[in-house]
């Protein structure tokens, strides 16, 4: 009996997701407009099927933010998710999306949790209790955190290549056409931060000012030369540009020279990180019996999560000694 209460759980869940997205669906189909934070049918006209699920299962979280919305501390919480969306995301995501994702990672993680203590399959222990708690309402955040670090690092390699196409477009139009030919000509990572400065300009912000910005929600050192540089002089912004693009040679070539370090060591990053999954999956392949003593006693399970947050420090202080290295 009591091996029959996961699934009868798993059911129940199931039953009430499928309940909220009928009613999900019947709603968007009697509403022409569904809110600001949904999408139209014109928003989905150019983008693929993988981005429409994507976006039905924001809509969804959204619907569930709504409810965690009414408290101000929680609203609180969650303004450090801003910088995690897209200019064009604004629509149908907010902060607070990302910490009900948080709460819906925790909740999903602790009915597992609690369905393999009622079916026997570990025992219960407060320590594993807390271990698994922290993990799970903690791993979002850092997977969130090396996606934004990627995009900081396909900024830093574009960076130069706006400069250049600012400063070639500057003698010709205006900053504001100049920022706009960038956003049409490079990637959805710097175009995004590029649509923020024009953002920022047409509440009368400074172009210099735009840059700091910029600088502190990224923490890229090259932004804070431009910014230095239009601080010094915002009145004739063809030659502090010009200025710029000079100083900018001098790194871009740096980072040439570190492309193929870079690639050197993602591989070596890589292959260490697959490492103890290879071995636990030739291990499970040669006598699965090991991870079965270690899976029913709480123990084992407690001294699998804390040597998986240790491989976790593991990975990012290599990764923080590789990138200071590289430097």
């Amino acid at each position: 009996m009591k091996m029959l209460i996961l699934p009868i759980i798993g059911i129940i869940l199931a039953l009430i997701l499928i309940f909220n997205l009928i009613k999900i669906v019947n709603k968007n189909r009697k509403e022409k407009r569904i809110s600001e934070y949904s999408l139209s049918k014109k928003d989905f006209d150019d983008t693929t099927i993988f981005e429409k699920i994507i976006h039905f299962i924001w809509k969804l979280v959204h619907y569930l933010s709504n409810l965690i919305s009414q408290s101000k501390y929680f609203v609180k919480k969650s303004s450090k998710y801003e910088k995690y969306i897209l200019v064009k995301e604004e629509k149908y995501k907010s902060p607070i999306d990302y910490f009900t994702v948080k709460i819906i990672t925790l909740i999903i993680v602790l009915i597992l949790y609690f369905g393999l203590v009622l079916t026997e399959s570990i025992n219960f222990n407060i320590i594993m209790l807390v271990v698994t708690i922290i993990l799970s309402y903690c791993i979002p955040d850092f997977m969130w955190n090396m996606s934004y670090n990627q995009k900081c690092n396909d900024i830093r390699n574009k960076l130069y290549e706006s400069i250049i196409i600012i400063d070639d477009n500057l003698s010709k139009t205006n900053i504001y056409n100049a920022i706009n030919k960038v956003i049409d000509q490079l990637d959805d990572s710097i175009s995004d931060e590029y649509q923020r400065i024009l953002i920022d300009l047409s509440y009368n912000i400074s172009i210099s000012q735009a840059y700091k910005r910029f600088y502190e929600r990224t923490k890229i050192k090259e932004i804070e030369i431009i910014y230095n540089v239009l601080n010094v002089d915002q009145s004739n912004l063809e030659d502090a540009f010009k200025i710029i693009r000079n100083q900018f040679s001098y790194y871009d070539t740096l980072n040439n020279n570190k492309e193929s370090n870079n690639t050197l060591i993602n591989i070596f990053k890589y292959t260490f990180i697959s490492i103890p999954l290879l071995l636990v999956l030739l291990i499970n392949i040669l006598d699965s019996s090991y991870l079965k003593i270690l899976i029913s006693d709480a123990y084992g399970v407690l001294i699998i999560e804390i040597l998986a947050i240790l491989y976790i420090l593991l990975i990012l202080i290599l990764n923080l000694v590789l990138e200071v290295g590289n430097e």
